[in-house]
């Protein structure tokens, strides 16, 4: 073939050969709800009778480069949700370049150092949180050592604010030795974040660091975690402008001993609340994330009364053991099963105010004041391969002032007590009911929740339930919450519609909280990916 058709061809491909070698992901994921007057409920009549949040990510990757862009829409914001979110806009939008041993982030990016005591930004949008960083991040990774650096201002609805550096530093010894018996990793970390002083009344820093260290041990199915971090004095709205040091200890130990497995956790928190905005509360501008100890609880009324990580102080201990049962067997079923048993004791720190914006809290320093302590048995097993059952029992004392940030409410002492129960009768068809109860003296009593759902997997599903506040210590106020929800599933799209009354009260991830008030209307969910 003659040279000069050869060159031709050659670069009439080019443009097929980049476009051969691009990669695309996204999706699109939309949250729409109506609202009714329901004065009895307390979802008293609002202007705008519909919110919508929608959310469009899309990345693109060619070689070593990814673009990554998200568009929002918030058309109002859903009720619960900040309404500063108001409005639409491409908050998130990142280039990242991977070669060898090299990660180059232009834009925005969500990161974590450690448990993430000093740093933790990502998304969850059912708690309306994303407080990604924008700006440079550079990361080495070489076998042993992953070193990260970054400069950055942080997301602020649909603008950027503040200023944040932070390095963080992790080797793995272990690597450089293949014969060793044990894992062992270090860590450490720092973050600083510069705000102007513009108060009037205090001398406030303008610089704050945080630092922390932390320690990985691991043997066979043996696991040690430990953290500490400190924080310079850092007054704000949160901690009532206190000029006293953060502190935070973590400690975690898992194994299994024969056929059990164990998780303990240890942990105390001291004025660890970290904004890039010292006037910021709640979840907007929030720099780092303590973990949890209590229970993550999924069902509707285990979740009536969520524990909220107290980064003001607080100190407790959580442990929980799962034992495995054997098939064949009584308990056990034909399929087996587990028995996850669960505690947990959080307590307020002892502290002694030594100046007017100053105190002293010794170590340990375990307060008077109970925040939370739950019990809970979980038992779970296939009774025949068409039978699965759930079965659990919750105890908990529950200080709703402290969590929910109220006064004269006190403890709540109650019971909760789950049957969830599929059966499946034919192929990919399945009938689940759910049965739970809450028993308690103080607040709004008792409380009923029932469940029937019928599905076809994995095509569509329908539920109906209803919540019951029967035991109400005021007549007037023992309301039911029905709803009904179709669930449609094809290929990449899942569409949900759903219709009833949904209570006021607060959700929770991970300890992080937000109050939703009560509403009544349809929802509809709708997602889908390319």
């Amino acid at each position: 073939m003659n040279r000069s058709i050869q060159t031709l061809l050659a670069f009439g491909a080019f443009p097929f050969s980049v476009w051969a070698q691009i990669t695309f992901g996204g999706g699109v994921q939309l949250e729409f709800r109506s609202y009714r007057s329901d004065s009895l409920i307390g979802a008293f009549d609002v202007r705008e009778r519909m919110g919508l949040n929608a959310y469009a990510p899309l990345s693109l990757r060619l070689g070593p480069l990814t673009l990554t862009l998200r568009y929002e829409a918030y058309l109002p914001p859903l009720q619960g949700y900040d309404p500063r979110y108001r409005g639409t806009g491409i908050p998130f939008r990142s280039l990242e370049y991977r070669a060898g041993d090299i990660e180059l982030t232009l834009g925005s990016f969500y990161e974590q150092f450690g448990s993430g005591m000093v740093l933790r930004t990502y998304e969850e949008r059912l708690l309306g949180i994303d407080n990604s960083l924008d700006g440079v991040r550079l990361r080495w990774n070489a076998p042993g050592v992953r070193l990260t650096g970054f400069l950055a201002r942080q997301r602020r609805f649909f603008d950027w604010d503040g200023l944040i550096r932070g390095a963080d530093l992790e080797l793995t010894p272990t690597r450089w030795v293949p014969s060793a018996p044990f894992q062992w990793q270090l860590g450490a970390s720092v973050v600083s974040k510069y705000q102007p002083d513009t108060d009037p009344l205090y001398r406030l820093p303008e610089n704050v660091l945080a630092y922390a260290i932390r320690s990985r041990w691991q043997w066979r199915e043996w696991q040690l975690n430990a953290e500490w971090a400190y924080k310079y004095n850092d007054p704000s709205a949160l901690n009532s402008y206190s000029y006293n040091p953060g502190t935070g200890l973590y400690v975690s130990l898992s194994g299994a001993v024969a056929a059990a497995s164990f998780l303990l956790q240890a942990k105390r928190i001291d004025n660890m609340a970290f904004y890039s905005d010292r006037t910021a509360s709640g979840t907007i501008a929030a720099l780092n994330y303590v973990p949890p100890l209590s229970k993550q609880h999924t069902y509707r009324l285990a979740t009536l009364y969520p524990y909220a990580t107290q980064l003001g102080g607080e100190i407790g201990a959580a442990a929980e053991l799962t034992l495995p049962l054997p098939e064949g067997s009584l308990v056990g079923g034909s399929g087996g099963g587990t028995l996850t048993l669960n505690y947990c004791r959080i307590h307020g720190l002892d502290t002694v105010h030594t100046e007017p914006l100053r105190y002293r809290s010794p170590f340990p320093g375990i307060g008077k004041e109970l925040f939370l302590e739950e019990f809970s048995a979980e038992y779970t097993t296939f009774w025949t391969t068409e039978l699965k059952a759930t079965l659990m029992l919750v105890r908990q004392v529950y200080n709703r002032d402290v969590s929910e940030g109220l006064r004269g409410y006190g403890l709540v002492w109650d019971w909760i007590a789950v049957a969830d129960v599929a059966y499946t009768f034919a192929p990919r068809q399945t009938l689940r009911a759910e049965l739970q109860h809450l028993w308690a003296h103080q607040d709004r009593g008792n409380w009923l929740f029932a469940l029937l759902e019928y599905s076809v997997s994995p095509t569509w599903a329908v539920s109906l339930w209803d919540e019951f506040n029967y035991g109400n210590p005021k007549r007037e106020s023992r309301f039911h919450y029905p709803g009904a929800a179709l669930t449609v599933t094809l290929q990449r799209l899942k569409l949900t519609l759903g219709y009833g009354r949904q209570r006021a009260g607060i959700v929770c991830v991970g300890g992080v909280c937000r109050y939703t008030p009560a509403a009544h209307g349809m929802s509809v969910s709708l997602t889908a990916t390319l």
